[in-house]
């Protein structure tokens, strides 16, 4: 009865037959024929969700045009995807990641791209003297380019949470769980950093993050969307840059067509004399 109503709230798993379908008898074979009847159920019902939840917000993020709201969409979608209460979006500059997104929803807090600006200092990759900067879940995450799940960060071992406390006590927050993912772009390297805190259960209660095949999707898409705005900026600049290169080879080869006549040569010549005289 217990597997049954785990199926019909999509929450089946294996383990709840384990103890009966290795079992060589009438309920035995029961159990193996529901067990691969609850995993059809379950596979089926992914893919449902993947075509009705997914692709559409796919199609929104590469139909976006305003790098910001692009980078907006990323956040909301994935807090949509997982109940998550807060989300921030970093994006790799040099040898640091940059806030470029941060949301809030039980505080209200809309910073970065079409909110108010996020004067919050770059999380370094490395420390001053060189070594990674393996404290901040952050950077750690797009140093190894693996994703971190936390239930809560408050009794997190290895990492240096003491700036989320902070904010925890100025707010009267509680920031528990936290999932934390590398944004790939071209040949798996990272463009930034999408970490989503607090997700929320139907009676708003904190609970760790799942793992989700949805948000799986999302993120491969929201990298592809991103990558792919970013090295078409980057190519822009690289041909205005050449367009600017350019202009400045026809002016300089404009004035040395000048200066290379007869008739400037005399007119400098002259002017020349005149000064001397002078």
């Amino acid at each position: 009865m217990e597997a049954a109503r785990a199926v019909a709230a999509g929450e089946y798993k294996p383990d709840l037959l384990a103890d009966l379908v290795h079992e060589p008898t009438e309920m035995g074979q029961l159990a193996r024929v529901f067990d691969s009847m609850a995993r059809n159920v379950l596979a089926r019902d992914r893919q449902l969700r993947l075509l009705r939840v997914v692709i559409p917000r796919g199609v929104a993020l590469s139909a976006e045009k305003n790098f910001n709201r692009l980078l907006e969409t990323v956040v909301i979608e994935s807090q949509k995807l997982t109940g998550a209460d807060g989300g921030t979006l970093y994006l790799l500059e040099g040898d640091a990641l940059r806030f470029v997104i941060l949301r809030n929803t039980s505080l209200n807090i809309k910073m970065g791209g079409t909110g108010t600006p996020i004067t919050f200092n770059p999380i370094p990759l490395h420390t001053e003297d060189g070594q990674p900067n393996e404290a901040n879940v952050a950077s750690h995450v797009a140093l190894t380019h693996e994703r971190i799940n936390i239930p809560d960060a408050y009794e997190a071992e290895g990492f240096d949470f003491s700036g989320t406390k902070a904010f925890d006590v100025r707010t009267g927050y509680r920031s528990k769980s936290f999932l934390t993912i590398p944004l790939e772009g071209e040949n798996n390297t990272i463009i930034g950093i999408l970490q989503l805190i607090n997700a929320l259960d139907e009676n708003d209660n904190i609970v760790p993050f799942a793992s989700d095949d949805a948000l799986e999707a999302l993120v491969l898409l929201a990298s592809a969307a991103l990558d792919g705005y970013i090295r078409e900026e980057k190519l822009v600049m690289e041909i205005a840059k050449l367009r600017i290169e350019i202009d400045q080879t026809r002016r300089e080869k404009q004035v040395s067509e000048i200066t290379d006549t007869s008739y400037f040569r005399k007119l400098r010549d002259q002017a020349r004399e005149f000064r001397n005289q002078k």
